[in-house]
């Protein structure tokens, strides 16, 4: 046993480094991130403040969908279980979501790139002014930093609803209403409060 055990802590030491390497670009990235993804939004939405507010809401509202939509569309579990002959076989059957996981996060990290945070918003919102020269938009992205975090707690809730309630098919589907209206909401809050 004890050389079994040995093998698999080797084999996880490089893919514990390469996840932290991969973090620490990620956050370089992320911090570089802003000029450019403030500027895709500012064309895309060419200058008007509600089609700006909904690139944004889209991006919040992506990583609570990428993490409620493979729960909740899973098949439920089914409450006899055969039996198993090893633990593979046990491994085997469970389902895992890690790759949407870690997609959801990037996603969720991504989110926070083009908003300054609530709680020093100077640095981000010059930046925010100087690319798109716009004050309704350095308004509503103030604004929407506050609401983005609302829209990741209720993406969370989603996505526990979800897997909790996997054997309920009316719970699933209030996850994914949860997951998809919550970044509506933001937009609608948004909209009508810098309206």
């Amino acid at each position: 046993m004890p050389g079994g055990r040995t093998r698999r802590m080797n084999a996880d030491v490089p893919l514990v480094a390469g996840g932290a390497v991969g973090f620490v670009v990620l956050v370089w990235l992320l911090m570089h991130a802003t000029v450019p993804l403030v500027t895709v939004f500012d064309f895309a939405s060419d200058g008007r403040p509600k089609l700006y507010a909904a690139f944004l809401a889209g991006l919040a509202g992506l990583g609570g969908l990428l993490l409620t939509l493979p729960r909740a569309l899973s098949q439920p579990v089914p409450a006899v279980q055969p039996s198993l002959r090893s633990r593979r076989q046990a491994s085997a059957l469970r389902r895992s979501h890690l790759r949407t996981d870690l997609l959801a996060v990037a996603a969720l990290l991504i989110a926070q790139v083009p908003l300054p945070a609530p709680w020093g918003p100077v640095g981000k919102a010059a930046t925010i002014a100087n690319v798109t020269k716009s004050p309704e938009i350095v308004e509503l992205s103030a604004l929407f930093a506050n609401v983005s975090l609302a829209i990741l707690v209720v993406g969370l809730v989603a996505a526990v609803v979800a897997k909790v309630y996997s054997h309920a098919a009316a719970l699933r589907v209030l996850a994914i209403a949860l997951a998809v209206g919550a970044p509506v909401m933001g937009w609608f809050f948004v909209v009508h409060a810098i309206g």
